[in-house]
């Protein structure tokens, strides 16, 4: 029997087709109208956007800039927590030259003496070696620098201080150096020294109102010595002076003898001993008939001890001739050589000097040497303006008031030049008397040329009045100023060239700054432990040693030695005796 499922599914089947028909027509209708009632066909899908590749910016390498980075500091452990001020001293401690390290020694303890006097507990000071070369001043400041230097005190010869001065100008840092060399200075570099040029001016312009315009000039044809030539012919001539005689020596004791005598021929007659007894007692007075009326002796040391008897072994007296001298002439050793008594120099006030020496040998069981003062005055200006307003700015280093340190009165120009407050001092058998007190402001200028003319003038005709009345006494027929004041005529120079090196036994820097100090305690450099009987061959017997009373220097109220009343023979001098 057949199965009846297939003929009941085809039926069913074709019922649903017969039902579903009418709906596909109706919607085949509709899709009709739909693209009757559209004019424009419908717009195609727009493509993908491609991805966009961005190339990655490559900064360009900046180029290299000559200026010096910021630094970061240099903090010491146990000052981490203050605002500190850096100070960097460069000195030049490994310098081949055995007085150059002494004083570079010297001068560092000189700051540290400043630092623990002056200072609060945020100063610094950061020594560098510049191994007294140029090289290694500048690979000094480039590590102070480094360590972030407020301000650089030092280096001590010009060499290292026109290194370390460019590198320190870049990074805007101001530089106190100790150089005399004034190629050096300026923008932003500063020399904290003693200059001969004006040392050379202050004792000019006092010679000049004592009444004296006839200059001559004996040294050393290095550079020092002529800086102090020059000096002396600008400040001559501005003062309405002249330098009528001059002389150079390069090398030994020959030399300086040569030169000496050169200077001197015919110039002066020899003084009988009536003469000089007269001229002793009576105030000095320049003779306007005299080949020159005061001699300039850039020397220091033994080398100054030897011009002196020199020039009176040629009729250069002292008591017709006034000795002028330059800071080097600031040595207690002097004081045995009786031919400089009656000498003048300008200098640093003694008084505050002996207070700064006095600190320095009780903090360090040693005597200062002539320059360790500068690094004291340095470090103590630091001092000062840590903490200012202007801070360790050039307005501040130009403090137009100044400053007082251990030698005085000082201040800087915006040239890097420093001004000093220098005294008078002359040179007596028991020590330096002060003759005319150093400034202690700027009140007034230190120097005044035209000022200076009117001052001489007056002292000239208040010597006439004081003196040439006197019946006993009376001065020579002469005008106290020549016709023709400052007119002056074409001075001769004479040269001497001899051999050797110009040295002196003070630990100094010239002009040159060459690099070289001589160390004191050395022997066998330039004319140190000379045979000093040399000197005396030529000399009067009753020429004064060493250790002679010196009866001029009788003080009032003092008992008159037995060898002086024969001299005295009953005078009464200017000075009450």
């Amino acid at each position: 029997m057949k199965s009846d499922v297939a003929p009941r599914s085809r039926s069913r089947t074709q019922s649903l087709l017969h039902m579903l028909r009418p709906l596909a027509l109706a919607a085949s209708a509709g899709l009709l109208v739909s693209a009757c009632a559209t004019t424009t066909p419908a717009p195609a899908p727009a493509p993908a956007p491609e991805p966009v590749i961005t190339p990655p910016v490559v900064e360009p390498e900046p180029e290299p800039v000559a200026v010096i980075e910021e630094a970061s500091g240099l903090i010491p452990p146990h000052m981490q927590d203050r605002d500190l001020a850096r100070i960097a001293v460069l000195l030049p401690f490994s310098a081949e030259n055995s007085g150059a390290r002494a004083e570079a020694l010297r001068l560092l303890r000189a700051a540290e003496l400043a630092l623990f006097e002056r200072a609060g507990g945020n100063l610094v000071l950061i020594p560098k070696d510049t191994g007294g070369t140029a090289d290694g001043a500048r690979q000094a400041a480039l590590a102070a620098v480094e360590d972030g230097a407020d301000l650089i005190i030092g280096p001590l010869f010009a060499p290292a201080v026109a290194a370390a001065g460019d590198v320190a100008r870049r990074a805007d840092i101001p530089v106190i150096a100790f150089s005399t060399d004034t190629a050096t200075a300026g923008d932003g570099v500063y020399l904290l020294s003693f200059p001969p040029e004006i040392e050379v001016q202050r004792i000019v312009e006092y010679a000049a109102r004592q009444g004296v315009w006839k200059y001559a000039y004996l040294g050393s044809q290095n550079r020092y010595g002529m800086a102090v030539y020059n000096a002396l012919q600008d400040t001559a001539s501005v003062t309405a002076g002249e330098v009528t005689a001059e002389a150079f020596y390069t090398g030994d004791v020959e030399a300086m003898s040569r030169a000496s005598a050169r200077l001197a021929e015919g110039a002066f007659p020899e003084l009988t001993p009536d003469q000089a007894r007269e001229l002793r007692r009576r105030e000095w007075i320049p003779d306007p008939e005299a080949a020159f009326q005061a001699v300039l002796l850039p020397e220091g040391g033994t080398r100054l001890r030897a011009l002196g008897p020199l020039l009176i072994s040629q009729r250069v007296d002292p008591l017709v001739v006034r000795f002028l001298g330059t800071g080097l002439w600031n040595d207690e050793d002097l004081l045995r050589e009786p031919a400089l008594h009656g000498g003048w120099f300008a200098g640093p006030d003694l008084q505050m000097r002996e207070r700064f020496d006095t600190s320095y040998e009780e903090a360090f069981g040693s005597e200062p040497s002539r320059i360790a003062s500068l690094a004291y005055d340095a470090m103590a200006l630091a001092a000062h303006m840590d903490g200012g307003e202007l801070g360790f700015s050039r307005e501040a280093i130009e403090e137009e008031q100044g400053f007082l340190g251990a030698d005085g009165l000082f201040r800087f120009n915006s040239d890097g030049l420093i001004e000093r407050g220098l005294a008078i001092y002359e040179v007596r058998s028991r020590g330096f008397r002060q003759i005319e007190p150093a400034p202690l402001d700027f009140t007034t200028p230190l120097f005044d040329p035209e000022q200076v003319r009117i001052m001489a003038m007056a002292a000239a005709e208040e010597r006439v009045q004081r003196f040439g009345n006197d019946a006993e006494n009376p001065l020579p027929d002469y005008l106290p100023l020549p016709p023709g004041w400052g007119q002056p005529e074409e001075p001769v120079t004479q040269i001497e060239i001899g051999t050797g090196v110009a040295m002196t036994d003070m630990p100094v820097t010239g002009p040159a700054d060459e690099g070289e100090l001589i160390d004191p305690e050395a022997t066998g450099l330039g004319v140190i432990g000379f045979d000093y009987s040399l000197f005396r061959r030529e000399m009067p017997d009753d020429y004064p040693r060493p250790g002679d009373v010196d009866c001029s220097e009788l003080e009032e109220g003092e008992e008159i030695p037995e060898e002086c009343l024969a001299e005295l023979d009953g005078q009464i001098r200017p000075d009450g005796l």
